[in-house]
């Protein structure tokens, strides 16, 4: 999940529709400087944000390897647009849970629903 999470994470700072990635495993992420001292890697959890709640909300139902869930914790990728909860934060904010599926299949699918 980890290895997956960070190879999502690059990928997902290269595309257009993304801003304001967050992932420990990212030498640019103001938390990577735990990575190796407090933590072995940059974990499952990736944190990013789309134009709006439209496309946040768009994305999450696009995509059929993301389950939507407010728990995370499962084998299977889940995410959410915690702004729907009241949460302070960016209308398009996403949180991602990677999970076992394997990472290219993964890809694709996010790939696909950010279009």
């Amino acid at each position: 999940m980890c290895a997956s999470a960070a190879v999502i994470a690059d990928r997902l700072a290269a595309h257009p529709a993304v801003t304001g990635l967050r992932y420990p495993g990212l030498p640019g992420d103001p938390s990577h400087w735990a990575v190796g001292g407090q933590m072995a890697n940059g974990g499952f959890l990736i944190g990013f944000q789309l134009a709006d709640a439209g496309v946040a909300e768009g994305f999450l139902s696009r995509c059929p390897l993301i389950e939507q869930s407010t728990s995370f914790g499962g084998t299977h990728s889940a995410g959410e647009r915690r702004a729907r909860w009241g949460d302070a934060v960016p209308e398009g904010f996403i949180r991602l849970s990677v999970g076992v599926e394997p990472v290219e299949v993964l890809w694709s699918a996010i790939a696909t629903a950010l279009q």
